[in-house]
Parts: structure tokens; C-alpha cells; sequence
């Protein structure tokens, strides 16, 4: 600053902070951190479609019926399997912070299970016994974040 209270000719504080700011989000690791996000989310998304039309046609469960109890058990058991998959590819394919990146995924499932839950509630009519989707909101993202952690071990 001069006396005057200026800053010097040669100093553009907003120039120069527009590029540093526009240096960080060219940043190839902010990319591939939202790139291995949205790789675990696909994961997610994916594997648990699949594994559930999978489980649907291997248990015959039909629509209209209500499941069987060796169907929902096995349902979570393969769902925790699918979402401990699809944090430790988060956390593989994060440039650092394995955890993080999998703590990002495990709290982009929280929001879809708890709307998910919410268009549940307000439908009335849940498909399998109502504590389902509750358990869901809490093995996947523990499924998660040990997915994360097994990555994070092996760095």
C-alpha cells in the first residue's frame, strides 16, 4: 500500500487472486477427486440395481409379494458387499485423503436413503418389513467408509 492507502501500480490483488483461484480449480487432483466420487457412486448405483434384480429373479420374489426373510437378509448381506465396493474404488481412485473421499460418497447415500425413506413414508406402503430401509441408512454408509478405510490401510 502507498500513503495514500492505495495499492501499488504494479500490484491487482483481484487479478491476481482470480488466478489463483482459477489455478486451484484446474487443479488435476480437484478432478480426479470428483471423478473418484463419482466413480463410487456409479459403483454404488449400479452394483446395487444389478445385485437386487439379481437376487429378485434368484429368490422368485415376484412385485405384488411380500419378500421372504432369507431374501432381505441375504438383500443387506450382498448391499453391505456392493457399498464396501464402491468406497474402496472411491478411495483408490482419490488422489489423496482416501477417507474423505469415501466419507463424500457414504454422505451423498445419506441423503439419497433419507429421501428415499421419505418417499417411502409418505407412499404408505412399504415394500418388506418397514425397519429395511432404516438398516440400509446404516450399513451403507458403514459399508462405505470401511470400504474407505481397507483402501486407506493399504496406501
Amino acid at each position: 500500500m502507498t500513503r495514500s492507502g492505495s495499492p501499488p501500480p504494479d500490484l491487482r490483488p483481484d487479478l491476481d487472486e482470480a488466478v489463483e483461484t482459477w489455478s486451484r480449480m484446474n487443479d488435476p487432483s480437484i478432478l480426479r477427486s470428483v471423478a473418484a466420487v463419482i466413480l463410487g457412486f456409479v459403483v454404488l448405483t449400479l452394483g446395487s440395481v444389478l445385485t437386487g434384480r439379481l437376487l429378485l429373479a434368484l429368490f422368485g420374489v415376484e412385485p405384488e409379494m411380500a419378500p421372504g426373510g432369507a431374501f432381505i437378509f441375504t438383500s443387506l448381506g450382498v448391499r453391505l458387499a456392493v457399498t464396501v465396493l464402491a468406497g474402496f474404488l472411491a478411495a483408490l481412485a482419490a488422489p489423496r485423503a482416501p477417507r474423505l473421499h469415501a466419507g463424500v460418497l457414504a454422505a451423498i447415500l445419506v441423503f439419497f436413503s433419507l429421501a428415499s425413506l421419505a418417499g417411502l413414508s409418505a407412499s404408505g406402503d412399504p415394500y418388506g418389513p418397514a425397519w429395511y430401509p432404516i438398516s440400509m441408512l446404516v450399513i451403507g454408509p458403514a459399508g462405505v467408509f470401511l470400504g474407505g478405510a481397507l483402501r486407506a490401510g493399504r496406501r
